[in-house]
Order: structure tokens, then C-alpha cells, then sequence
């Protein structure tokens, strides 16, 4: 399950990364069409609201590289002791996998929440083994099991 999960978050990874630099591809191509008019301030104002959007989609492009670097860097098939970055780890509520914040996913009809190792409810599972509590937000979590 561990790595069909891990395959299905890369592919919602690369997917985002993929839409990024479709949607920059078509800005591109808006900025010539936009250059090749004249139509004076008109003009000036359509391709520096197409230059503001570009910025903003090349941020979100960037992230998601990243988010997508950073989920490469991990192994699928290596088990944990301990919670740490890559494991799958169930609690008495929700099961996590410990990876880029992704958000919750369905797989297999479980609910997954893929949440990076620098979140607030990551960080309370962090070195934490299978039957160790942890508390977020008032609610208590205990640990079941770490894949």
C-alpha cells in the first residue's frame, strides 16, 4: 500500500508541476500575441497584467518542483521503527504519511493525509514508536502502527 501510495503522490506532484508549465506555456504565447498589437496604454496594461501572472505562476511552478524534488528524495519500501519522513503511520484517527504536504488522498478507499515533516501534526509524531500518544489541537492521538 506504501508505495502505491508513494506512486500516486508523485503523480499528483508531477501532474501539478506538468499543469504549471502548460499554463506559463500559454502565457508565453499571450505576451507575443499582446506584443504584436498597438493599441497604445491599452496595450501597456494587458502585458503587464500577463508579466504579473507569469511571476505568480513561475512561484507556484518553482514550489512544485520543489515539492516534487523533495518527494524523489524519498524510499517507499523502507520500513520505520520510528516516525520519521517516508513512513506511513496509522493513529486510533487518521492515518499520515509523512512526506510533502500533499493534503488528504484517497487510496483504496482510505483516507490519507500526506503531510509534510514541517507541519505542526508531523512534528508532534516525529521519533515517536508504534503505542506512543501524542496530542494536537486537544485531541489525542495514539500511534498503531509505522510502516
Amino acid at each position: 500500500m506504501k508505495t502505491a501510495l508513494y506512486n500516486r503522490c508523485l503523480e499528483l506532484a508531477s501532474a501539478k508541476v506538468n499543469a504549471l508549465e502548460g499554463e506559463l506555456a500559454s502565457m508565453r504565447d499571450a505576451v507575443q500575441s499582446e506584443s504584436k498589437s498597438t493599441a497604445g496604454d491599452k496595450h501597456e496594461t494587458g502585458r503587464a497584467m500577463i508579466h504579473l501572472e507569469q511571476e505568480k505562476l513561475q512561484m507556484q511552478l518553482a514550489e512544485a518542483q520543489s515539492v516534487l524534488a523533495e518527494l524523489e528524495q524519498i524510499k517507499p519500501d523502507h520500513t520505520f521503527e520510528t516516525v520519521q519522513k517516508g513512513a506511513l503511520v496509522q493513529t486510533n484517527r487518521a492515518t499520515f504519511y509523512i512526506a510533502v504536504g500533499l493534503g488528504k488522498i484517497n487510496q483504496d478507499g482510505t483516507d490519507i493525509f500526506v503531510v509534510s515533516s514541517q507541519s505542526p501534526i508531523a512534528k508532534q509524531m516525529l521519533g515517536k514508536r508504534s503505542g506512543e500518544s501524542f496530542n494536537m489541537n486537544g485531541t489525542e492521538y495514539v500511534i498503531t502502527s509505522i510502516q
